[in-house]
């Protein structure tokens, strides 16, 4: 089962041509800092929602992941409420005061504000790169739906975070456990060539992904089925913090 699972996790990466393992040149030497970080309503299993990650992947960019897959009731009214429909994936970048839907329309904003002004790969080849998406989410059909007792949970306190890129596969399957767990959390690109690369071996000691920092534990873990044993055990339907208080607004 185990070789099985990781064989599709590949699977999707191949499916995907690596999209999102590579910071583009322009930004490995001007990486982008927004002040505020951006907010990504997304799931991952939405091949447009994949699309934004990979840019963003590529772009160095970091952001907040608000989880929205199927069975959640609060973060997909909130996405609903901002941008007047239920579709993902959507995203709020406070530094400019915009709420984008479309992936489209995404890909090109995060080009023109924190890349190059060029158009990105995905747009000029929007056709075979949604079909891709789509082949992908069908081979891999992970992280698409809530598991059963956490469509309303609460947040912690605190976001975890999860260091890693786009294209690996060993961070996708953290994200999808994210994501069924309804979790919300800051997801920091270190993908090759990202300048953040340095500061991650400071802090972490090494270069590898996955990385989960929880703050409202106080623990940091490497490789992807540890990480995915604690955050079933910690915020699974009978974790420890699952039933904490109500935090009042979305922690960031």
């Amino acid at each position: 089962m185990g070789t099985f699972n990781t064989l599709h996790l590949f699977a999707v990466s191949l499916i995907r041509a690596a999209r999102g393992r590579k910071v583009r040149e322009h930004n490995q030497a001007q990486p982008p800092r927004p002040e505020q970080a951006l907010e990504l309503y997304e799931f991952e299993g939405c091949p447009y929602c994949r699309k934004v990650r990979e840019a963003l992947s590529e772009l160095d960019i970091s952001y907040i992941a608000r989880t929205c897959a199927r069975g959640d009731t609060t973060k997909r009214a909130r996405a609903t409420e901002l941008s007047g429909k239920l579709q993902f994936p959507v995203l709020i970048d406070p530094n400019t005061g915009d709420v984008l839907l479309e992936s489209s329309a995404i890909l090109d904003h995060v080009h023109r504000h924190y890349g190059q002004g060029l158009p990105s790969v995905d747009r000029l080849t929007s056709l075979p790169s949604t079909l891709t998406g789509f082949i992908a989410t069908l081979v891999r059909p992970r992280g698409i739906r809530v598991l059963p007792g956490l469509e309303a949970r609460t947040q912690p306190p605190e976001l975890p975070v999860l260091y890693g890129f786009e294209a690996s596969p060993f961070c996708r399957k953290v994200r999808e456990t994210l994501h069924e767990l309804n979790l919300d959390y800051r997801m920091e690109n270190v993908a090759i060539g990202s300048a953040r690369r340095s500061d991650f071996e400071a802090l972490a000691g090494r270069v590898m992904v996955p990385y989960l920092v929880d703050p409202n534990q106080d623990v940091a873990m490497f490789e992807s089925d540890d990480i995915v044993a604690y955050l079933l055990q910690t915020y699974g339907p009978t974790g420890a913090l699952t039933a904490s208080p109500a935090a009042g607004v979305l922690p960031r």
